[in-house]
């Protein structure tokens, strides 16, 4: 992100590296809510971990616009499109196929007892059919390798062999709607349109969750997950607030004292981000607490971190940029990883909880490191040179 030439719709703009650190935190936090799931041992807020997935949303629009402000040209949209291809599919195409192969080897050798064997909550399984020939799972692998597995009449589907994936088509969906959203945001340019379109996308993604929310007498994660929580049209207005706060960001003041180091925004942002979380979690009726309550804070603390104004020295900003790179295999590795450690009993229950989420954790970000250094990196690169070789 260099200030300030256009190259088929790129701008290149001064790196904020600090956003990249982030990402590693956040994709952590939501390892700690999964590991409650796969290993019985309270970590974090479930809400935490839900947040979370609004500062990915939120971050995503916010770093698109900001990398690409303008699409006008078919070059544009090609360099724009295959770039998102490059960075997305190669580390998700992997973590599909090695959590497909997993599941449905396991499964097909062991029937029901696999899913008990990986601790597998029946919240995000209990409308598979009862009968699951080889066939389905295949047909399930496919779904999942095309970004069709939500759009399906079976609600878990999207979860069947990865469920943190389920974000990842969102964010697939809002790329297909990414040149489209620049248009129509276009006109909203000056800190009073800003402002109210912050308002109006608060308030739309409230009125879309009651229009979604399901006749029922409790909220829980079963009758939530398909209807609000990974509904893309609720989860969409998130990458909209990100798109809109580049546009506070790119008309933020700027010199003198502007333009100094500013840690108490972040600090007191963090503060109040987790007092939120707290609040929500204990106070607010679920179909609100998930996310709803926690977008304007979260929204602001990505604000915060991008004005923060460090310029940390190269081998900093190297090393900011790597644990952005590990973020991303974390996230799409994480689940099936844990569940292979249960199923083979690599890390025993016997370990105090302690020391058993801590060699977890070191040996979920040991793999994430070496797949980024070794696989994903060298593949992403290769790809890039060879567009750029293609294009002349």
């Amino acid at each position: 992100m260099t200030d300030k030439f256009v190259t088929a719709g790129v701008v290149a703009k001064q790196k904020i590296p600090l956003l990249d650190a982030c990402r590693l935190i956040a994709a952590l936090i939501v390892v700690m809510v999964h590991y409650e799931i796969i290993f019985g041992h309270f970590v974090v807020y479930g809400a935490l971990g839900t947040t979370a997935l609004s500062w990915f949303f939120v971050l995503s629009g916010f770093i698109l616009s900001y990398t690409y402000p303008t699409l006008d040209t078919a070059a544009h949209f090609k360099r724009f499109y295959t770039h998102r291809v490059i960075r997305i599919y190669p580390v998700y195409f992997m973590a599909v196929v090695t959590s497909t192969l997993f599941v449905t080897v396991n499964y097909l050798n062991m029937g029901e007892a696999f899913f008990a064997e990986v601790h597998r909550p029946f919240e995000i399984m209990y409308d598979l059919p009862q009968a699951k020939p080889e066939s389905f799972w295949w047909l399930a692998g496919l779904r999942h390798l095309t970004f069709t597995q939500s759009i399906s009449s079976l609600e878990t589907l999207n979860l069947v062999f990865n469920g943190p994936l389920w974000s990842l088509v969102l964010e697939v969906y809002f790329y297909l709607c990414f040149p489209l959203l620049l248009l129509l945001l276009k006109s909203v340019d000056t800190k009073l349109k800003i402002a109210a379109a912050f308002v109006c996308a608060y308030v739309l993604q409230f009125a879309l969750i009651q229009l979604f929310l399901p006749d029922v007498e409790q909220y829980d994660v079963m009758n939530l997950n398909t209807t609000v929580y990974t509904n893309p049209v609720i989860r969409g207005i998130e990458f909209v607030v990100g798109m809109l706060l580049f546009k506070a960001y790119r008309l933020r003041p700027q010199g003198g004292r502007h333009d100094a180091f500013r840690l108490t925004p972040v600090v007191m942002t963090t503060i109040v981000y987790l007092a939120v979380v707290w609040f929500s979690e204990n106070y607010v009726p679920y179909q609100y607490s998930r996310f709803f309550v926690a977008l304007p804070v979260v929204t602001y603390l990505v604000y915060a971190l991008a004005t923060m104004n460090w310029h940390p020295a190269s081998k900093a900003e190297k090393l900011c940029v790597t644990f952005g790179g590990i973020s991303y295999v974390l996230y799409c590795f994480h689940w099936p990883l844990m569940e292979m450690i249960q199923f083979v009993d690599l890390l025993p229950e016997s370990f105090p909880f302690p020391v058993h989420l801590l060699m977890l954790t070191i040996l979920l970000l040991l793999f994430s490191w070496m797949f980024y250094r070794y696989i994903e990196a060298p593949i992403r690169k290769a790809m890039y040179r060879y567009t750029e070789s293609a294009r002349g």
